[in-house]
């Protein structure tokens, strides 16, 4: 692993353990922003708010209609479009079972300075409490150097419980599902027979190569919020791949159950948390990439399909099959060490912990070393035992 305002009116912004999240709680959706972007203006009714972000010329416009003005969601963002004179290209994709549109569109009215160009996605929003419209933009002339940010941004909306464990609206409108992809897993000497979609690794480099292009500007600057925007980095690729790997989690846990079951019948949990560790101590190590204008991370769906992978990408996997098993756990990540490790919550175990502050008392996750075979959990080198130096990856 390569090293490297508060806000009023119903909004919150959490910059602890998941740093911009920000949310309305009037409408109920939340936006995973990359770090930076600061209210400029807002409706006293929370409808209208504009967002600048304080680093780069990249704006935000979000707009949530009445339920009763539009049908439907294109009408929502033709209409939205329209009143900023913008031209457009619109289609439509079903995610989080509704019907979404999104947009490209350039706009001359948008900024006081000059055409705007960016995406624009428009998505019902649960218990019909309208139809939330965002605008992502920046000026027409460095439109391609902030693409990846405007769309980053647009992927990273969050409207219930279930959409902080899914792919995001654009992505799957760029990379709806195709079909099943049998692969087989040995896990603790057992094949499982499991499966992913066969888009999923192309997808989830997709989201790989573009979040990694937003967290390099704050890297390539050493801006204040760089390490936030590392945890985002990552963050946003188990959210990608939570439901990617739903079935292998279900399938695996279904294999494993009794085995682990006879292991430790107090915690056949944290059986099966050992026995998965081991399983990924074994696979071959190998750094994606050298350079360090490309992410050195395996995607997760490559990664099960035979890929090889480095510590981090590792690290993902298990906390996200874990996650899917309603196991509590983590990512650790280390630029001091570069490095990453596992985190799993047993309270009942003994062994080497981290804690993550979650706001109350906190909670001490056991480590797991997912590099050096036979290692079990609890055990956290000598040579990278000061904890300043790690930080939680967590979803919310």
């Amino acid at each position: 692993m390569r090293k490297i305002f508060f806000l009023i009116c119903g909004f919150f912004l959490s910059l602890s353990a998941f740093s911009e999240i920000i949310t309305s709680e009037k409408f109920n959706y939340s936006i995973d922003f990359p770090e930076g972007y600061q209210i400029e203006d807002m409706e006293q009714d929370e409808t209208t708010v504009i967002f600048k972000n304080k680093y780069l010329d990249a704006h935000a416009l979000i707009k949530v209609w009445e339920n009763s003005k539009f049908s439907s969601s294109m009408d929502a963002i033709k209409d939205t479009l329209s009143r900023v004179k913008a031209s457009s290209d619109y289609s439509e994709a079903v995610w989080r079972r509704q019907k979404c549109t999104i947009a490209s569109f350039e706009s001359p009215v948008l900024l006081p300075d000059g055409a705007a160009q960016g995406w624009a996605a428009c998505i019902p929003l649960p218990q019909k409490k309208g139809y939330l419209t965002i605008l992502s933009y920046a000026p027409k002339t460095v439109y391609d150097d902030l693409a990846q940010v405007l769309i980053s941004l647009l992927d990273s909306v969050l409207i219930d419980t279930g959409s902080f464990r899914e792919p995001g609206l654009i992505t799957s409108a760029f990379y709806p599902r195709k079909s099943p992809k049998q692969i087989s897993l040995t896990i603790d000497s057992k094949k499982i027979p499991t499966q992913i979609d066969s888009v999923d690794a192309e997808a989830s480099q997709f989201v790989i190569d573009r979040e990694f292009a937003v967290f390099s500007f704050y890297a390539a600057n050493n801006l204040p919020e760089m390490f936030d925007a590392w945890i985002r980095f990552y963050r946003l690729l188990a959210r990608d791949s939570m439901e990617r790997v739903k079935k292998v989690s279900f399938d695996i846990y279904t294999a494993l159950k009794e085995d682990c079951e006879k292991k430790d019948a107090k915690n056949p949990d944290a059986a099966l948390a050992q026995i998965l560790l081991n399983w990924a101590q074994d696979f071959n190590y190998e750094r994606k990439s050298s350079s360090y204008d490309k992410a050195d991370i395996e995607s997760i769906p490559a990664i099960l399909e035979g890929g090889s992978s480095d510590c981090d990408g590792r690290s993902l996997l298990l906390m996200c099959i874990l996650k899917n098993c309603s196991i509590d756990s983590c990512m650790f990540i280390s630029a001091q060490y570069s490095h990453a490790l596992l985190g799993v919550y047993f309270p009942d175990k003994q062994g080497q912990t981290i804690k993550v502050d979650d706001g109350l008392a906190g909670k001490e996750y056991l480590v797991g070393e997912t590099i050096d075979k036979g290692i079990t959990l609890g055990i956290l080198r000598a040579n990278m035992a000061d904890r300043k130096h790690w930080m939680a990856v967590e979803l919310p």
